[in-house]
């Protein structure tokens, strides 16, 4: 039984290039466990008594703040909080203000 040798080929890159497809994916996680994280420091250092009712998460980079308890002037500031994160590709707003 003969093999052809491009099948082998691409066979064997695609192989040994998932590890790697897989590491990206978890360093892209980690990325975004990072962008909500320094998000919520921003929040709590900038208003403390506002950010407990803001939930931030994030997914490739789009920063999603929601909550329903937030002044409307804190809102705008809210945004501009998570827009100035690096990382973050948008902010997707759904607070909802008091």
């Amino acid at each position: 039984m003969t093999r052809n040798p491009v099948v082998t080929m691409i066979a064997t890159a695609f192989i040994a290039s998932t590890p790697l497809l897989v590491h990206a994916d978890q360093s892209t996680k980690m990325d975004d466990r990072q962008i909500t994280e320094q998000v919520k420091q921003k929040l709590a250092m900038n208003d403390p008594t506002v950010a407990p009712h803001i939930v931030v998460t994030t997914r490739d980079g789009v920063v999603t703040l929601m909550g329903t308890e937030v002044p409307k002037g804190e809102i705008l500031n809210a945004m501009h909080d998570a827009e100035s994160v690096n990382g973050v590709v948008r902010v997707d707003n759904r607070l909802k203000s008091e």
